[in-house]
C-alpha cells in the first residue's frame, strides 16, 4: 500500500514540502536536501511488505540499475533508500509538464514532434546499449522541460509494491482464452503493452520499441493508437490483433507514418531491432527537405504501399545505403539519408591506443563497404567489413590486432597496421602480406598509382612505398620546428596529398597540402586532426570539435568559400586521428565523441557514494597522499587537449596547473603533496615534467628521450619517478627517473615480455606491475625492488592496473572482465598473496596503450575513486550518411 507524507515530515535526511503527483508506481513529493542545499523529488514506491527479502532485492536491483544510467534525456536517480518501512527514490526535481499533459491539448506539430522523438530515442538507445529497458514507456513517463525531454520511471514498472494495478490484471489474461493465468504479472500500461509481452515472451528492448511507436502515434494524431470501451480486455485485444487507424488527425508525413508502423508490428522480429536505428532515421527525417510534408498533402496509400516498405530494420538500412549509392552513380539527386552501424553482435569497437580514444573506420572508395576495428567475445581484435547489401558485418581473416585500416583505390584490397608492420590483404582471398616496418604507425593512404604513404612513427616524416613493398623512401622531410607529420590522405590525382603537421609554432600547425614530386607544402587550415578529401572538391576537417567542409582549389593550393559544419561532437583521439571517412561516391562515415565521464566514489560493494568530479573528458587522475586533493588530466573544451588540474575535494577549488595546446596528462604526486610529475608531448614525444601545485605554469623538464614516457609512481625515499616506456628493440619496460639527476634513467623491470603500470608498495620494498606478451593475456606480478628480481604472481586468470592499499595489506587489480579484484597480502619477510576476491565491475576498462588507470583508493581502503563513463564509444554506433554533400546545398 501507499502512505501519505505530510509537509514538514522527514524521510531520511530529506524534508518533505508537499505532494506533486501520484500514479501506478507511487506518489511523488517535492522535498529539500539540506546537505546539498537543493530541492529534489522523492518517489515513494510504497510500504515494504514485511521483511520479504525478495521484495527488497527486487527493489534494490531494479532501482540501482536505473540509477546507473547517466544521460541528459534520462531523469537521474541520486539515491535508493528504505526508511521506516518505506521504499523511496531520490530523483531530479523537474520543472515542466508530462507529455500526457501536453497531448491533452492536441497533436504536436511535426518539427517539435521530431525534436522530442529524437531525444526520447537517444535516451532509450543509450539505456538499451547498457542492457537496461524501461518496461512502461508512455506519455506519462516522458517529461518536457525547457532543457528538453526527460524520461522518468526508468525500469521501475517492476517495482509496484502496492496491490495489483490494472496492468497486473491485464497481464494475468491468457492471450488465447482471456482467462486469468495464475501467477502472471505484466508491468505495462494497457494502451502501450506489446502483444508478445502478454505471455511474457518478448525481450524488453523490442517491447520498448513498440511502446515508443505507440507514443509517436499519439504525438502525431493526438489520439491513442488503440482505444476500447472495456479498457482491460478491449485494449489488449486491439494491441494483439488490430491495426491503428491511418494518421489523418495530424500532420504526419508518409515517411514518419511508415517508421511508426514498423515499430508497431505484432511480430517482434518484424519491428525495428534497434533504438539507435530509429534515432538515425528520425534525424534523417528532421533534416530532410520533405520531412514535414503531411499525409494529407500526398495521395492516400493502402496496405499494399506499407507492405512494400516492410523489410527488416537492418536490411532496410542496407537497402537505403545501396540505393543511395546507386542513385549517386546514376546521377540521381537523392536526398541525404542517415544510417547507423552498431558493433557486431557480442562485439565492441576497438578504440585507438591513445589517452583520449575513438573508433577506427574507413569507407571503401566506391562507397560499398565500411571497414572498422572491433573486438569480439573471444577478446580478439580484428578488422570487420560491413557491405552495403548486407546487414551483417564479417571478420576479415588475417587482420588480428589490425589498426587504422585504409583501402586500395579499386576497393579490392585493404591496408592496415599490425604488430609493428604495415600490411595489405586482398578481399578475394589470400593471406595478409607485410609491406614495410611501422613500429608506431600514424595512418596511411593508397594512390591510384599503387603508391602508399604512411607515417611509421609518432615523430618524424612520412614515407612512401610501392604497394608490393618495393621502393621505400622519404615522401616528406620535416621542416625546422615540425614536431610530427601524420595521417596522410591522397587526392584522386595520385600526386597531391593532405597530411597533418604539429609544429612548435602554433601558427604553422595544421592540415597541409603536399605533392609527391616536390618538397613544397602549403598550410590549408589550422586543425589538430587528420583531414580527408571528398570528391568532387571538398576537404573535411575538424575545428572546435565539429566536422567541417570546405572547397579545395588545388591549382591555387588553398581552401575557398565558407566552412560548413557537418557533424558536431565528431570522434577524435589524442594522437590526432579523426574518426571519419568519405568515399568517392557521396558516402560519409563517422564516429561521434563519447569520451565524457565523471569521477565517482564507490564503496567495496560497488555502490556509488558521491561524485568527486562532475562531467568531463578525463584522461587519468590520482589522489594526493593526504587524500585532500585530486590531480586530474582533463581535456579542455577550447583545445580538445588535456591539461593538469588540482581539485580540492573539501573546498571544491579547481586550480589549472598547465596550459598548452598539447597533451599534458598522467599527473603523479610527490610524497610531499606539493609537486607533481606529468607527461607532455609539447616538444615531440611524451617527456616527463615536474610542476609545483602552488605555482601554475612553472614546469621543469625531468627527462627527455626518443620514446614516450608514462609516469605511474614516485618513490617515497629515494626520490625517483617510476614510468613505463615503449622502445623499438625491447617493447614496454618499467624504468626509474631520479628527480635529483634530471636527464638520467635506469631500468627497474626489463624482460623479453612487456611490463607496464609499476606501482610501489607503501614500504617501498615491492613493485607491483602488469606483464604481458603478444601471445599471453596481461597478468599482475610483484617483485622486490632490491635484491633478487623474481616475480610473484598476484592475479589469476588475467589482470592489470595494480594498486596497493595505504597499509600495504591489500593489492587491487582489474580482471579481464573489468571486475575489480582484492588480494590480501602478508608482507612479513616474503610477500605471500592470498586468493583474489571480486569487489565490483568497473565500466569502460581497456588494456591498451598508454595503459592509464581508471581508479584510485583512499587511505581507508574502503572507498574507490572510479572513472565512470557517461557514454561508451565502444558500443556507440557508427554513422553513415548517403549523399551527404546534399547538405551543402540549399533546399
Amino acid at each position: 500500500m501507499l502512505i501519505a507524507l505530510a509537509p514538514g515530515m522527514r524521510l531520511g535526511r530529506y524534508m518533505v514540502h508537499g505532494l506533486i503527483g501520484r500514479g501506478g508506481m507511487g506518489e511523488v513529493y517535492r522535498a529539500h536536501d539540506p546537505r546539498l542545499g537543493r530541492d529534489v523529488a522523492l518517489r515513494v514506491i510504497g510500504v515494504a511488505r514485511g521483511t520479504d527479502p525478495e521484495i527488497h532485492r527486487r527493489f534494490d536491483t531494479e532501482a540501482r540499475l536505473a540509477a546507473s544510467l547517466d544521460h541528459p534525456r534520462i531523469c537521474a536517480i541520486h539515491d535508493v533508500a528504505h526508511e521506516a518501512g518505506i521504499e523511496y527514490l531520490v530523483m531530479d526535481l523537474l520543472e515542466g509538464e508530462t507529455l500526457a499533459s501536453r497531448l491533452s491539448r492536441g497533436p504536436i506539430p511535426m518539427p517539435d514532434l521530431l525534436g522530442y522523438a529524437i531525444e526520447i530515442a537517444s535516451g532509450l538507445a543509450y539505456a538499451h546499449a547498457r542492457q537496461v529497458v524501461h518496461r512502461d514507456i508512455k506519455p506519462a513517463s516522458i517529461f518536457l522541460t525547457r532543457a528538453g525531454v526527460k524520461i522518468v520511471d526508468f525500469g521501475l514498472a517492476a517495482l509496484q509494491l502496492d496491490g495489483p494495478p490494472i496492468t497486473a490484471r491485464i497481464g494475468a489474461l491468457d492471450p488465447q482464452t482471456r482467462a486469468a493465468a495464475p501467477g502472471s504479472r505484466l508491468h505495462h500500461t494497457p494502451e502501450y503493452v506489446p502483444p508478445a509481452r502478454l505471455p511474457d515472451q518478448e525481450d524488453g528492448r523490442r517491447a520498448d520499441i513498440l511502446a515508443f511507436g505507440l507514443v509517436l502515434y499519439e504525438m502525431a494524431t493526438g489520439q491513442p493508437a488503440f482505444t476500447a470501451t472495456t479498457r482491460d480486455e478491449g485494449v489488449v485485444s486491439d494491441v494483439m490483433a488490430a491495426e491503428p487507424p491511418p494518421m489523418e488527425h495530424g500532420s504526419a508525413p508518409p515517411a514518419f507514418e511508415w517508421l511508426v508502423r514498423r515499430c508497431l508490428k505484432k511480430n517482434p522480429d518484424a519491428r525495428w531491432q534497434s533504438m539507435a536505428d530509429i534515432e538515425g532515421m528520425l534525424k534523417w527525417m528532421a533534416s530532410s527537405a520533405h520531412a514535414h510534408e503531411p499525409v494529407s498533402a500526398r495521395p492516400r496509400r493502402g496496405k499494399a504501399a506499407y507492405a512494400a516498405a516492410a523489410v527488416g530494420g537492418a536490411a532496410l538500412l542496407g537497402l537505403v545505403w545501396f540505393t543511395g549509392v546507386r542513385g549517386r552513380e546514376s546521377g540521381a539527386a537523392a536526398p541525404p539519408i542517415a544510417i547507423t552501424v552498431p558493433p557486431p553482435d557480442g562485439a565492441r569497437f576497438t578504440l585507438t591506443a591513445s589517452s583520449t580514444s575513438s573508433a577506427q573506420l574507413a569507407l571503401s572508395p566506391d562507397g560499398t563497404m565500411l571497414a572498422f576495428v572491433a573486438t569480439a567475445a573471444d577478446d580478439v581484435s580484428q578488422i570487420w567489413i560491413r557491405r552495403r547489401d548486407s546487414p551483417t558485418p564479417y571478420r576479415l581473416p588475417g587482420t588480428t590486432n589490425g589498426t587504422y585500416p585504409f583501402w586500395s583505390p579499386d576497393s579490392r584490397s585493404l591496408a592496415f597496421f599490425a604488430d609493428r608492420e604495415l600490411r595489405r590483404i586482398d578481399l578475394n582471398g589470400g593471406p595478409a602480406r607485410p609491406v614495410a616496418d611501422a613500429p608506431g604507425p600514424r595512418g596511411g593512404t593508397w594512390s591510384t598509382g599503387n603508391v602508399i604513404l604512411f607515417a611509421p612513427l609518432p615523430t618524424g616524416g612520412i614515407l612512401r612505398v610501392n604497394a608490393d613493398g618495393s621502393g621505400l623512401a622519404e615522401a616528406t622531410t620535416p621542416a625546422p620546428g615540425d614536431v610530427t607529420q601524420r595521417w596522410p590522405q591522397f587526392l584522386p590525382d595520385g600526386r597531391h596529398f593532405l597530411f597533418v603537421v604539429r609544429h612548435a609554432d602554433r601558427g604553422a600547425a595544421g592540415v597541409y597540402l603536399g605533392r609527391l614530386d616536390s618538397p613544397e607544402r602549403t598550410l590549408l587550415v589550422a586543425s589538430d586532426f587528420g583531414a580527408v578529401y571528398a570528391p568532387p572538391g571538398q576537404v573535411l576537417y575538424v575545428a572546435d570539435g565539429a566536422l567541417m567542409s570546405r572547397t579545395l582549389d588545388v591549382s591555387q593550393r588553398r581552401l575557398t568559400g565558407d566552412a560548413v559544419p557537418l557533424v558536431t561532437d565528431i570522434g577524435w583521439s589524442s594522437n590526432f586521428y579523426g574518426a571519419f571517412s568519405a568515399s568517392a561516391t557521396g558516402v560519409l562515415a563517422y564516429a561521434r565523441n563519447a569520451s565524457a565521464g565523471q569521477l565517482v566514489w564507490m564503496n567495496r560493494a560497488g555502490r556509488t557514494l558521491g561524485v568527486a568530479a562532475d562531467r568531463g573528458r578525463y584522461v587519468d587522475f590520482q589522489l594526493s597522499p593526504d587524500g585532500r586533493s585530486l590531480a586530474v588530466a582533463r581535456a579542455e573544451t577550447h583545445s580538445d587537449r588535456p591539461d593538469i588540474h588540482v581539485l580540492e575535494l573539501q573546498r571544491g577549488n579547481d586550480t589549472r596547473l598547465t596550459s598548452t595546446r598539447e597533451t599534458d596528462a598522467s599527473p603523479i604526486w610527490a610524497p610531499d603533496a606539493m609537486r607533481l610529475v606529468f607527461r607532455s608531448n609539447r616538444e615531440r614525444v611524451h617527456d616527463l615534467f615536474i610542476t609545483m601545485r602552488d605555482r601554475p605554469g612553472a614546469e621543469q623538464l625531468l627527462l627527455s628521450s626518443e620514446e614516450g614516457k608514462y609516469p605511474t609512481d614516485w618513490h617515497r625515499g629515494r626520490g625517483f619517478v617510476v614510468y613505463h616506456t615503449d622502445t623499438d628493440s625491447k617493447g614496454w619496460d618499467i624504468r626509474a627517473a631520479p628527480v635529483d639527476r634530471p636527464g638520467t634513467s635506469y631500468p627497474l623491470v626489463s624482460t623479453r615480455d612487456d611490463e607496464v603500470q609499476g606501482r610501489l608498495s607503501p614500504d617501498n620494498r615491492w613493485l607491483a606491475y602488469t606483464s604481458f606478451s603478444s601471445s599471453e593475456a596481461p597478468e599482475v606480478f610483484a617483485t622486490l625492488l632490491d635484491g633478487e628480481r623474481r616475480r610473484l604472481p598476484i592475479s589469476v586468470g588475467g589482470g592489470s592496473d595494480p594498486h596497493w592499499s595505504a597499509d600495504g595489506r591489500e593489492l587491487f587489480y582489474v580482471g579481464q572482465d573489468g571486475m575489480l579484484m582484492s588480494v590480501a597480502v602478508h608482507m612479513e619477510g616474503d610477500l605471500r598473496p592470498g586468493e583474489p576476491r571480486p569487489l565490483f565491475r568497473i565500466g569502460g576498462t581497456r588494456f591498451v596503450g598508454p595503459y592509464a588507470s581508471r581508479y584510485d583508493i583512499d587511505a581507508s581502503g574502503q572507498r574507490f575513486l572510479v572513472l565512470a563513463p557517461l557514454g561508451d564509444p565502444q558500443t556507440l554506433p557508427l554513422n553513415v550518411v548517403v549523399n551527404w554533400a546534399r547538405t551543402l546545398q540549399p533546399n
